[in-house]
């Protein structure tokens, strides 16, 4: 009876602190990490026994530390641009240990009393997801055929670009470094390990993220293997960041400043989790962002490509510290026609790409134990590879090309293609650039991108500048507005935006999630900061306050002068009631036009396309005539039957004006059977609304065991017969 009594607590206590934190319990293999750097297994967002520090003593740290602190055990140090960090240890006992999850150990606070010791902190575990999506739909088989509209990835390599001589590192959860598809692009010299600390970034485990994502960029071309990359003869380095346990600041930073002065592009499929919370990089890696822009490629500044998340409209991309970044470029998915299901609200959002998606069509790319993955393969986690692809062509065009540069060619380069935003309308804003509150300024256009990018002018140096801080105490429980007015005194060197930051503190009664903001810009540019998430706001019922800095790139170009008013709403209204405490505004952006008068560029684009298409036409025509049947074209057809089997966990019931082919609310991916919001009738009215048709409509909330959207009730058969040229239509090299 005792032993079942034990059992019982047992199975207890492991669903209370999780089946994914148990499992890394139990399943964590760290044969081959040394003793003293051993990784620590602790939840999301608590203290490890690892410390980070600076200090002003110059002599090797390995020589003293030990012997002077005695409490410590010395591992290491690594450099962010002019400054050195030092990793240690904390020795601690199993009692100790537990206590340090949960609060900084008192121990830290005495070194950091220590004046020889500049700065310390003690790391907290981050929990990362790769951003790619398991599918449980029906499967489609497709290579990455051509689709409509196309990114004019063909195009690019018709003008002779191939990612030749440009340096990428994949930031995963490995890199298969033998793939046979892969291996004759991959640096084996420079590679790392930062999870495993060890120079192999292959995971013992297979897992295969990491290898999916580098096939997406740089699969050789002509092997008859899986897929063509989109830089074919790129140059590729692993570097495993991910595993079964959370991440460290320090590991972050170190990732993303790893070979900085030959690194030219860091590809990540990775951030926060989805749906619910406000995360941002730490200090450390903060740091190595901003360095890696200052000081990679020899001042030219790293790529930092980002995918953006796959929340759906359920989720925001603001929420997320990396996508919001200023020196990140923040990438989102389409499906055909549309963005995809899984893509977010996103003001940081530059542009999208096709990611894949169960709706239509998936990737064809590289997986682990030498294989190729033609199913499942959907999300963010695929476009961003797409994107950096794209991106290293262009910096083959012109290796010039700035971290500043290459966001003005994608905004100045990227366009709606007639894809439709499920979420909103698409706008212009006042410097005449479309966009759209999800897709950013639209689809990458690879061709657009090597032409235009290798006749680019350097932008202007950045201009930066700040409001005052407005503190309107403004309290509504339906909505209201703010204004700071910026003058030409305040920011008399910009003209021309690039990223505006809001800084804001809001406060709530209850459930956070049911808060929205909208900045609108002198232009009468309206971006949407934050909108309704409803695991966020099941996820923090109680009142409170969040102070966070929100980026938009949708006022691009535009003149920063006048009155910016800031909106702040509550999704249930009378109900909830929220609170803008206060807000300030930092802009960035240049004193002239950034970009160049397009007659002299388009008369050199024109020209040398001219000369181009009669060299490589022929040759076009008579390659890809060549090509073998597997690697250019493959039509497929099939029938999809789409049934979401879902289980029913809180309902809200609401009265709404809605177009009858918008999805309006969607289903969560947490089983909140335990915790109901609230049973409400309110109206709303959606800001995507056409056609305003009066009606009752139930919004039912979901546990799918993953990020899904709301779909429509019933089983529909769609039979689809596509003609897919695969995405790689060869050019010569």
């Amino acid at each position: 009876m005792k032993v079942f009594f034990v059992i019982v607590l047992i199975q207890i206590n492991y669903l209370i602190s999780g089946f994914e934190h148990v499992e890394r319990l139990n399943n964590e293999k760290e044969d081959n990490v040394t003793k003293n750097i051993k990784r620590v297994n602790v939840k999301d967002g608590e203290f490890t026994n690892r410390i980070v520090f600076t200090t002003t003593r110059e002599d090797d740290p390995i020589l003293w530390f030990n012997k002077k602190y005695h409490r410590y055990e010395y591992i290491g140090q690594f450099w962010i641009g002019e400054t050195k960090y030092i990793t240690a240890q904390l020795h601690q006992t199993k009692t100790k240990e537990v206590l340090s999850t949960l609060r900084e150990d008192p121990d830290v606070n005495v070194l950091r009393q220590n004046p020889e010791i500049s700065w310390v902190t003690q790391e907290k575990a981050h929990t990362r997801r790769a951003r790619t999506l398991d599918t449980k739909w029906p499967k489609l088989w497709y290579l990455n055929g051509d689709v409509s509209p196309s990114m004019k990835v063909d195009k690019a390599w018709a003008y002779g670009y191939s990612g030749m001589g440009i340096t990428i590192a994949v930031l995963d959860d490995g890199l298969q470094t033998d793939h046979p598809d892969l291996a004759a692009n991959v640096d084996t010299v420079n590679d790392k390990d930062l999870y495993d600390y060890d120079d192999d970034p292959r995971h013992e485990g297979g897992n295969s993220h990491g290898t999916e994502c580098s096939g997406l960029i740089g699969a050789v071309k002509d092997n008859n293997i899986c897929v063509v990359g989109v830089a074919f003869s790129c140059t590729l380095i692993g570097i495993r960041i991910l595993g079964d346990s959370a991440i460290l600041d320090s590991e972050e930073a170190q990732a993303l400043n790893h070979y900085i002065s030959k690194i030219d592009i860091y590809s990540n499929s990775w951030g926060p989790g989805e749906l619910t919370g406000f995360e941002e990089p730490g200090p450390i890696t903060k740091a190595a962002l901003q360095n890696g822009v200052t000081n990679g490629r020899n001042g030219k500044g790293s790529i930092y490509i980002w995918a953006a998340g796959n929340g759906g409209t359920a989720d925001n991309c603001n929420a997320d510290g990396y996508a919001n970044s200023i020196y990140t470029v923040a990438i989102t998915g389409v499906q055909i026609g549309k963005n995809a299901w899984y893509s977010e609200v996103c003001a940081p959002a530059l542009a999208a790409a096709y990611g894949g998606s169960e709706d239509d069509r998936f990737m064809t790319t590289t997986t682990t134990a030498s294989g190729c993955k033609t199913e499942g393969v959907q999300g963010t986690s695929y476009a961003a590879p797409i994107a950096t692809g794209i991106a290293a062509l262009t910096l083959e065009a012109n290796p010039n090309l700035t971290w500043r540069d290459m966001q003005h060619l994608i905004v100045f380069t990227s366009n709606k293609n007639g894809f439709n935003d499920t979420y909103s309308e698409w706008s212009i804003n006042g410097a005449n650039k479309e966009f759209s509150q999800v897709l950013g300024f639209g689809l990458l256009d690879a061709e657009a991108m090597v032409k235009y990018g290798k006749h680019w002018v350097t932008v202007p140096i950045q201009q930066t500048c700040r409001s005052y801080t407005s503190s309107p105490a403004l309290s509504t429980n339906t909505s209201a507005s703010d204004s700071i007015n910026i003058t030409s005194g305040d920011c008399s060197s910009l003209n021309y935006l690039e990223h505006v930051l809001a800084h804001i503190t809001f406060s709530y009664t209850g459930f956070r999630g049911v808060t929205q903001l909208y900045l609108v810009s002198p232009s009468g540019t309206k971006s949407h900061l934050l909108h309704y998430r409803y695991n966020d706001a099941v996820d923090n019922e109680p009142a409170g306050t969040l102070t966070w800095t929100f980026m938009s790139v949708h006022f691009w170009k535009e003149n920063p002068i006048g009155s910016w008013s800031l909106e702040i709403s509550s999704y249930i209204n009378d109900i909830i009631t929220v609170s803008l405490d206060s807000w300030s505004l930092t802009l960035y952006g240049t004193s002239v036009d950034p970009w160049p008068s397009t007659e002299a560029t388009t008369s050199a684009i024109l020209s040398e396309s001219t000369t181009q298409d009669i060299i490589t036409t022929k040759e076009l025509r008579n390659e890809v005539s060549t090509e073998p049947t597997t690697q250019s074209t493959i039509t497929v057809q099939t029938s999809k039957v789409t049934s979401a089997s879902t289980t029913q966990s809180s309902t809200i019931f609401q009265t709404i004006e809605h177009q009858t082919d918008i999805t309006t609310f969607v289903p969560t991916s947490r089983d909140i059977t335990e915790t109901t919001l609230m049973h409400i009738t309110h109206t709303a009215t959606p800001r995507h609304t056409k056609e305003k048709v009066i009606t009752s409509t139930m919004a039912t909330f979901n546990d799918t065991n993953g990020t899904t959207i709301s779909r429509d009730v019933g089983v529909f058969i769609a039979i689809i017969s596509i003609a897919g040229v695969v995405f790689v239509t060869y050019a010569t090299k």
